[in-house]
């Protein structure tokens, strides 16, 4: 590419609006030439409220903060983690349209309207971004926003099961992988857009098309008109915007599926490196906040020790949660917490427990969790190129004080 087109490239990044964490996905000397001064998009107002950290202004990455998440079991839409690989696109209602092509005997092209007049499914699941935790890494440097802990919420859920329309349109036998197609298309040629493919036995199995999310049309930030939802996968699979789904005998050739959302272990062969899809066992605890300081009652009625309460939210892939521990002392012993409150298939669950302290002090509590499957949070996960899949033990440390 030449100096003038490498150029006039770079400015049209900057009138779309891309950030950083486009620009690293992008070839390396478009990078290199970002970094040795390409024009910067003016940064989009981030949501009112101190519910959210802002990791990235264009496109928006949007932290909600374990304090705003523990509030309740359904994370409110204006508290809900916000990631865009590209500008979010601006979609009329009365225009969009839903085609569903490939490998069918069928293609089918649906308004908004005939979408919502199919059987409706109401569902609570969590979304995870792939790169939850990212920032936390004991790693040099990852590629990436630097996420920490926020970059995940639980909501309601409404729309037409995706089985419904590939039954309608009739998958050929020889159809393997579906392809979800979206509107936020790069604005430069060069400049990948952002597609993903799943395995058409997850697409009939429990994946939805939602338009409503909480009550409400989904907006512009959380993919307006319709969006998938692939519960127990990282939120990459669950494509925003949706304009298509393809059926074919293939996965996906795009960028974000060949070299993107993999594994990437270091001392070993990216080629083989394995692709992120299903959600990893994880907790968080969302109080105490780490670094807080806690007023509890010098004595109990019963003239016993205070009590600090611990709580947060523990989710796993498809196989589920079933048991949340914490610890006092470093790991060396683990005591159950007790779970609270709703549960649904593919949500988080909530736990809280109670600990005796005898303040003043100064007290750590780290929580992991235990999947169906058997499959626990370990101390600390192993770091990968990416930064992906983060589930490692939970810390925070208190300072206890008494009335």
């Amino acid at each position: 590419m030449t100096r003038t087109s490498r150029r006039a490239f770079l400015a049209a990044l900057a009138r779309a609006g891309l950030g950083a964490a486009t620009l690293a996905s992008l070839p390396r000397w478009a990078r290199a030439a970002a970094a040795a001064g390409a024009p910067a998009a003016a940064p989009a107002p981030p949501p009112s409220g101190a519910d959210f950290i802002v990791r990235n202004d264009r496109p928006e990455h949007l932290e909600t903060t374990l304090e705003a998440l523990g509030r309740s079991w359904i994370t409110r839409n204006d508290r809900f983690f916000v990631r865009s690989h590209l500008s979010v696109p601006s979609l009329a209602a009365a225009d969009w349209r839903l085609a569903l092509t490939g490998l069918v005997t069928t293609p089918l092209t649906l308004t908004l309207a005939e979408l919502k007049a199919l059987p409706q499914i109401t569902a609570v699941h969590t979304l995870e971004c792939a790169g939850n935790g990212r920032g936390l890494f004991q790693l040099p440097s990852t590629s990436g926003t630097q996420w920490e802990r926020g970059a995940v919420g639980n909501a309601e859920w409404v729309g037409v099961r995706l089985s419904t329309l590939l039954a309608r349109a009739d998958a050929a036998a020889e159809a393997k992988h579906v392809w979800f197609e979206a509107a936020d298309l790069a604005p430069v040629p060069g400049v990948p857009p952002f597609l993903r493919s799943i395995p058409i036995e997850k697409a009939k199995d429990d994946v939805l098309l939602a338009h409503t999310m909480n009550g409400e049309p989904l907006s512009e930030r959380h993919g307006f008109p319709l969006r998938a939802i692939v519960p127990g996968w990282f939120g990459m699979a669950s494509t925003k915007w949706l304009t298509g789904v393809r059926v074919e005998n293939q996965p996906s050739d795009n960028h974000f599926m060949v070299r993107g959302y993999r594994y990437a272990y270091p001392g070993e062969d990216p080629a083989t490196a394995p692709p992120v899809e299903t959600l990893r066992v994880k907790s968080v605890i969302t109080g105490p906040v780490d670094g807080s300081i806690v007023v509890v009652p010098r004595r109990t009625a019963k003239n016993k020790r205070p009590l600090l309460r611990v709580q947060g939210f523990a989710w796993a892939g498809p196989a589920g949660v079933r048991l949340v521990e914490i610890s006092t002392d470093g790991g060396r012993a683990w005591r159950p917490a007790g779970f609270m409150g709703d549960t649904a298939p593919g949500a988080w669950r909530a736990w809280a427990t109670e600990i005796e302290v005898t303040p003043p002090a100064r007290v750590s509590v780290m929580a992991r969790a235990t999947a169906n499957d058997g499959e626990t949070q370990p101390p600390e996960a192993r770091p990968n190129a990416g930064g992906y899949g983060n589930n490692s033990m939970h810390k925070v440390t208190v300072s206890v004080r008494a009335i």
